[in-house]
């Protein structure tokens, strides 16, 4: 399994989205699933030989909103 994650926490009053990979403000995220912990949605789950030949992801910040 693959591990691509950030955490929602409630601290004084509002909600702070922290990634603690990479210690840093980001952009944005995309929400591809939510559970209570990493081990229930991870990036890749599969059983026996598998090969990913090609993972593409194309993001586009939107302004002006």
């Amino acid at each position: 399994m693959d591990f691509n994650v950030w955490f929602e926490a409630y601290l004084g009053g509002r909600w702070y989205t922290i990634d603690a990979r990479h210690n840093m403000p980001r952009i944005g995220g995309i929400l591809i699933a939510r559970d209570r912990d990493a081990m229930g949605i991870p990036m890749l789950h599969t059983f026996g030989p598998r090969y990913l030949r090609k993972f593409k992801m194309i993001t586009e910040e939107v302004t002006g909103c």
